[in-house]
């Protein structure tokens, strides 16, 4: 995709007053300290002075969310619990080696740094004295917050990573901030303790010359260059006064950026954009800006008004590169405009894996990269690390052997005087805001879901591709309908790719499935969009009825009189799109081959669009109908299936145990009036003659099978 570039180097020199060039590095230092706990200092090796060269290309790491939880330890405070142990700190370790392993320039680190529950005492052990009162609980944070941040520094600069950070809703106490409540007027005591770590020198004065003076945000968000690029961090979390409701949800405080924070923001950039020696611009803030994002063991909370809001508008205007957010433990990409939202970073201790992104920085492209490493958790111990809050780690993990593996590459080419995104791979394959890649027809997504037990990925066979295989996210395997299946339970899900197909594009869903037990919710067993009127596509079992059922977002159909899935049995589940259609009135659906009744408006218009491929859950948030139970050999077509292929689909798996790409490959040669041969067996095709029941395996007479795919048409198995 091609946008227009952002105005480079329109002037000779950069704008002095926003004193851009002074290179103040939040830069960890250990030999620094002072009695309240401040151990950074001004650090000027930013951009060279001028006529020096930036060696290319160069590097920076990008890892949100870390820690997102207290781990340090606190035996000088107490002898009744301790807050880190040797499995968390050899997992810590392990991560910071592999950013240390990029040898970047720096690190970026957009909020949640801790867990910053320090008002709470749920243990009863006053680590941090007494929290009765506000004035006890402000005491508790300022103690709280000069414990840990000083730990998570050293922890950088113990493998030599200069770290920018921004304020992360943990670093503010952790959502929501209801109204009149002592926890929405600490808001801004978090803010001078972040501070005063990480933006204020050992004297209290101000490190960074760029910053919002005279705002709440002045020590919570700033701007400095680096070599060619132009980073501004931005506090995200809005709060006019702890006694007024901004928003439902999050109480006293909304996700937004707004007026003298704004307009700040507005002058940066202006002066970046006539800067000669700005190549590229990048800003990070806490929470996701476009949505849908991918998420794990997160509130979700995301930008007020995302992709409408004034902030986003104004990286637009600006032609800003990169926006960097977390807050959802997981990695999402979505472009918007022409700015790149890159949503990535992971919970260490709650999450099945974590991630960091890698930038690699030319005067004309950034080279970007996600890495992921799964997180591996004793199945026999689940005990929690303390925190002063009941929100805790777990007390044991570790970090896989395998370590850090590649999840997903693009490159930001300026080289033509346009910006052109190339090489999209793995999660940088956007969910909504950019369509995704055209895809061959046919047999799209076939997930056989055959892996072994522990597997952290499901394998996509179909016509789609590996960008397609889906992310296990707490789904086991076990012995399935045609060998392994997936099981779900609690939050478990898989997370493919963009949605196959979009629109009223003509699409097969199917799978095998087999239920738990029933249910007073429904339950989604795979879904594909996103969560408005028209825009998603919910396999659903229907509560406490079983029934088979479809929802768009806008309407559902109504299955009362079809017959009920039974517990405990694998049955095959189809819901099919024709050709043509674009209504939930001409969708199909079949159960165990046959066709099934229901009701449903003619009104509803199928739009699908905007998300991704789930196994597990619907469209609306994660564990949102939420499914119990197994499923096997998930297939999505690019077409719609007749009834003849989907009773064919089944009655092949169920005689010859052929899988969904064993049956595509049966149809495929069908239409080409042409033989298959799949496995040791060659199915003969026969252009009329066959008088078995269409779409049914007959064994047995004149050959070993037959299969009548219609008018007497169809293959045998001499």
């Amino acid at each position: 995709m091609i946008y227009t570039p952002r105005l480079l180097k329109l002037a000779a020199t950069a704008l002095p007053a926003l004193l851009f060039a002074c290179g103040d590095d939040v830069h960890v230092n250990p030999d620094a300290s002072s009695p309240d706990g401040a151990v950074i200092d001004a650090h000027p090796d930013g951009p060279p002075p001028d006529g020096e060269s930036i060696t290319y290309p160069w590097t920076f790491v990008s890892f949100p969310d870390f820690l997102n939880a207290d781990i340090g330890d606190i035996s000088n405070l107490t002898t009744l619990v301790n807050s880190t142990n040797a499995a968390h700190e050899t997992a810590i370790n392990t991560v910071l080696t592999s950013l240390a392993g990029e040898h970047p320039d720096f690190a970026l680190v957009a909020g949640d740094l801790v867990n910053g529950h320090w008002y709470l005492d749920a243990s009863g052990v006053q680590v941090f004295g007494p929290v009765d009162t506000l004035q006890h609980k402000t005491e508790a944070v300022q103690r709280g917050a000069a414990t840990y941040y000083p730990i998570w520094k050293q922890r950088f600069a113990s493998h030599g990573l200069t770290v920018y950070p921004a304020v992360g809703d943990h670093d503010l106490g952790d959502n929501d901030w209801a109204a009149n409540t002592d926890k929405a007027s600490l808001v801004p005591v978090y803010r001078d303790a972040f501070a005063k770590q990480f933006t204020l020198d050992g004297s209290g004065n101000p490190i960074y010359a760029s910053r919002p003076v005279g705002t709440p945000y002045e020590h919570t968000a700033y701007a400095v260059r680096l070599k060619n690029i132009l980073l501004v961090t931005v506090d995200v979390f809005h709060q006019e006064n702890p006694t007024v409701t901004l928003q439902g949800g999050q109480g006293s405080v909304r996700c937004e950026v707004v007026g003298d924070q704004l307009a700040w923001l507005d002058s940066v950039l202006t002066a970046a954009e006539a800067d000669p020696q700005i190549d590229h611009i990048i800003v990070q803030g806490h929470v996701p800006v476009l949505t849908p994002v991918r998420k794990q063991n997160s509130s979700g909370m995301t930008m007020y008004l995302g992709a409408d809001s004034e902030f986003w508008r104004m990286l637009v205007a600006h032609h800003v590169d990169l926006y960097f957010g977390g807050e959802v433990h997981d990695m999402s990409t979505n472009n918007s405009g022409g700015v790149e939202q890159v949503v990535h970073g992971g919970i260490m201790g709650y999450a099945p894996n974590v991630n960091y992104l890698v930038g690699k920085v030319y005067e004309d492209r950034i080279e970007l990269e996600l890495k992921r490493a799964d997180l591996e958790y004793p199945a026999n111990d689940t005990t929690k690390l303390w925190q002063a809050g009941s929100n805790r780690p777990r007390a044991q993990y570790a970090v896989a052997a395998a370590g850090f593996q590649s999840a997903g590459t693009l490159t930001i080419d300026k080289s033509s005087g346009e910006t052109v995104y190339q090489n999209r791979t793995g999660f940088f394959i956007p969910i909504g805001g950019v369509p995704p890649p055209t895809l061959p027809p046919g047999l799209l997504v076939h997930f056989k879901l055959d892996e072994a037990a522990g597997s952290t990925t499901a394998a996509n066979s179909g016509t789609a591709g590996v960008t397609y295989n889906g992310a296990v996210d707490g789904a086991t395997f076990v012995p399935g309908k045609l060998g392994n299946a997936a099981v779900f339970d609690a939050s478990d899900r898989i997370v493919s790719g963009p949605d196959p197909v979009t629109g009223a594009a003509a699409r097969t869903t199917a799978a095998w499935i087999k239920l738990d037990d029933t249910s007073t919710s429904i339950r989604t067993v795979f879904h594909l969009g996103s969560n408005s009127a028209g825009a998603k596509w919910d396999v659903d079992v229907d509560a406490t009825t079983n029934k088979l059922e479809l929802g768009i977002g806008n309407g559902r159909t109504d299955g009362t009189a079809s017959p009920a899935i039974t517990t405990g049995t694998w049955h095959h589940i189809a819901a099919v799109l024709p050709a043509g259609v674009n209504n939930l009135s001409g969708v199909k659906l079949y159960l165990d081959g046959a066709p099934i009744q229901f009701t449903a408006s003619a009104t509803p218009t199928i739009s699908t669009s905007g998300g991704s491929l789930v196994l597990g859950e619907a469209a609306n948030a994660q564990g949102f109908q939420q499914y119990h139970g197994g499923v096997d050999d998930l297939a999505i077509w690019s077409r719609g299936l007749t009834a003849i292929e989907i009773g064919a689909l089944v009655s092949l798996a169920n005689t010859v145990q052929y899988d969904a790409g064993n049956v595509d490959a049966l149809l495929t040669a069908f239409a080409a009036h042409a033989n298959a041969t799949i496995g040791t067996t060659t199915w003969v095709y026969q252009a009329s003659g066959l008088t078995g029941p269409e779409g049914t395996v007959v064994a047995g007479g004149s050959s070993q099978y037959q299969l009548n795919l219609g008018g007497g048409a169809g293959f045998v198995v001499p």
